[in-house]
């Protein structure tokens, strides 16, 4: 390792002693490359020079040499696009020994603007005597080039050449000239403009009111803020467009010294729309530590709409003060959606006290709209435990809808302090809440959860609450991975259900264990179920989620005698086939199995169905036959043609066979 440090420095050295890496030996064949470039063409030449210039730019020499080449480019019979790549280049490592070249593109309505790349705002008298010079005998877009390009450079001796091209009839020209005249925004720039605004030409308003603009800019920057305030206040006018006047009185508040505090109070309490806008979208900048406090007891007296842009603003701000205001709002105002403001805006930023303005507004709340948002608001609030303890707090004070409400916005917070809350909850007296806890618990449950909450399921007395509980509860089972936590829970509570009706609600959510144990347990209680509970059994065992419950649900099939429970089991095992991966001969003797104890039609036409879906040579061999019962027919063709198209690759023979023999079928 050391020896490569010290080959790594001793490379730096001799590169070092070298000197800056050299251009290339035959720069003018890249330049003839480059001079005939034009678009869609390979970037290699131009990638090339552009390496070039990066290599020249710390080294004089090289420098003034890669400045030649580049001049080169500018003759008239290049490209266009070899001329624009060649400014770019020259805004890097260009002096005024390219103006020569440049001052011809001048002239030219589409190379004009060429030159403002090459010159950028590069500090030199000589380019800026070129444009002024340039712009006596330039006519259409170039004109309009020069002047931009005279505004950019800021060049102070143009100012009395603006001023007469402001006057031109021609208003485009005058437009560029004013904007112009205001990115220089010198006092003899500025009277210019003044005097511009005096003869007061309706078409060159908008322009002057951008350079005026820009010149509150400059005189900011340079420190002037008086001046600069003058000029603001003439641009504040009622006459002026709106962005003008919105931009002058952001000019004003950055030159305030309390950052505009003052100025936007009495901005919330006058009638200007239009700065009152622009007045609440400056609160979140303001330094005083009192702002928040100072413009919140303005909210009263704003329109709705207002109060809610000033409650978005306090919130950027984030403090006590603005804290305050937004939960006054929450609580006082008459408006719904500045109270829906205020309910988002203190879910952002609230603390844990939050939480008792945030329930007293959901009892208050009587449209859906607003009690979402307390509720989104309640479900976000910051504060981690000590929040979710707050909350907590005003769901035992709470009763009926507004403590099931409470509860629901519990449903991400996921400490143990408040799922040990929502078990107990599961136990209310009053179904609305009862249920609003195992909503909730539906998507928090675990493996530690799910007894006690099968524990408070067993004790539901009322039918209508037990059925949608159940149903939260079979969603609570799928929250939990381990197959065997959950059917270890299940069996746990089957073993001491209190009566047949939460014995049934029990046996229902076994499928949703899914594993052997569960599935042992399911077949003992349909050995020794009573009356009652036997067709929840086996409607349970119908609906097993894999084909491990295949015999049980078979022998039900084959069974004489209870047709409702062989309906069951038939659905049971025709679904199984359709959604399980039973493959060879097991597929074919399965199928062999259905075909052999349907009974009618119908059942044939279940069992055709679920056919169809094979990829079995065996499985289309037992479909065949029944091409010629006429009354099952339709379904037994549409199996055939389907197997025979799966099966091709491997039994062609058959295949083409069967095919054949549908052709032939009347």
């Amino acid at each position: 390792m050391k020896s490569k440090l010290v080959a790594a420095l001793l490379f730096s050295a001799v590169a070092f002693a070298a000197g800056p890496p050299a251009l290339v030996a035959d720069m003018d064949a890249l330049i003839a490359d480059v001079a005939k470039w034009t678009s869609g063409q390979p970037l290699n030449p131009l990638n090339e020079l552009e390496q070039q210039v990066r290599v020249a730019v710390a080294d004089p020499k090289a420098r003034a040499q890669i400045e030649g080449a580049l001049i080169k480019l500018l003759a008239p019979e290049t490209t266009f696009e070899a001329k624009r790549f060649a400014c770019q280049q020259l805004a890097v490592v260009g002096s005024d020994a390219a103006l020569p070249a440049l001052a011809p593109l001048l002239q030219d309505n589409e190379t004009a603007g060429l030159v403002g790349f090459a010159l950028g705002n590069r500090p030199s008298a000589k380019a800026d005597q070129l444009l002024r010079d340039a712009l006596a005998n330039a006519q259409d877009r170039a004109r309009l080039q020069i002047l931009a390009t005279l505004g950019n450079r800021r060049d102070e001796k143009a100012v009395d050449l603006l001023s007469a091209q402001a006057a031109a009839a021609d208003v485009p020209v005058a437009q560029t000239a004013i904007i112009a005249l205001g990115k220089i925004g010198t006092p003899a720039a500025r009277k210019a403009l003044a005097a511009l605004n005096e003869a007061a030409r309706p078409a060159l308003a908008p322009a002057l009111a951008d350079a005026s603009l820009r010149c509150v800019e400059r005189l900011q920057q340079a420190g002037h803020h008086r001046d600069a305030a003058v000029l603001c206040e003439r641009l504040l006018a009622p006459d002026q467009p709106a962005y003008v006047r919105r931009g002058a009185f952001a000019a004003l508040l950055r030159g305030d010294r309390d950052g505009g505090e003052q100025r936007l109070r009495q901005t919330l309490r006058g009638n200007d729309a239009v700065l009152r806008a622009v007045a609440i979208a400056a609160v979140p900048a303001l330094p005083a530590q009192t702002a928040s406090e100072t413009l919140g007891r303005e909210l009263p007296g704003l329109t709705a709409e207002e109060q809610v842009w000033l409650i978005d603003s306090l919130a950027a701000r984030n403090d006590a003060a603005a804290r305050a205001a937004i939960t006054t709002a929450l609580a006082a105002s008459a408006h719904g959606e500045v109270r829906q403001a205020a309910a988002r805006a203190l879910g952002r930023i609230g603390e844990p006290s939050t939480a008792r303005a945030l329930a007293q507004a959901l009892a208050a709340a009587t449209d859906e709209p607003e009690v979402n948002a307390v509720m989104a608001a309640l479900s976000g609030l910051p504060g981690g435990t000590a929040t979710d303890r707050a909350i907590l707090t005003e769901v035992n004070a709470a009763a009926g809808r507004v403590r099931a409400q409470l509860i629901t916005s519990l449903a991400t917070r996921r400490s143990p302090e408040v799922l040990a809350a929502l078990l107990a909850e599961a136990g209310h007296p009053e179904p609305l809440v009862a249920k609003a806890a195992y909503r909730v618990l539906a998507r928090a449950a675990t493996a530690e959860t799910l007894p006690p909450l099968l524990q408070q399921f067993m004790a539901i007395c009322d039918p209508d609450l037990r059925a949608d509980a159940e149903t939260f509860v079979e969603q609570a089972l799928g929250q939990v991975e381990s197959p065997a936590a959950r059917s270890a829970a299940v069996r746990q509570s089957l073993a001491v259900a209190p009566n047949p009706e939460t014995r049934q609600a029990l046996l229902r959510l076994l499928p949703a264990c899914g594993d052997a144990e569960a599935l042992g347990a399911l077949t003992a209680a349909l050995a020794t179920a009573d009356a009652p509970s036997r067709p929840t059994a086996v409607r349970a065992l119908a609906e097993w989620p894999n084909d491990a419950a295949w015999p049980p649900l078979a022998a039900l099939y084959q069974q004489p005698g209870n047709e409702t429970e062989r309906d069951l089991a038939l659905r049971g095992l025709v679904r199984l086939m359709k959604e399980t991966d039973a493959a060879g001969d097991t597929q074919t003797e399965r199928y062999r199995t259905l075909l052999a104890g349907a009974r009618g039609n119908a059942e044939l036409k279940q069992i055709l169905g679920a056919m169809g879906g094979a990829k079995e040579a065996g499985v289309l061999q037992l479909a065949l036959p029944l091409l010629d019962r006429a009354d099952v027919r339709a379904e037994a063709a549409a199996a055939v043609k389907r197997i025979a198209e799966a099966i091709k690759p491997q039994a062609p023979v058959l295949a083409q066979e069967a095919l054949k023999r549908l052709e032939q079928a009347p």
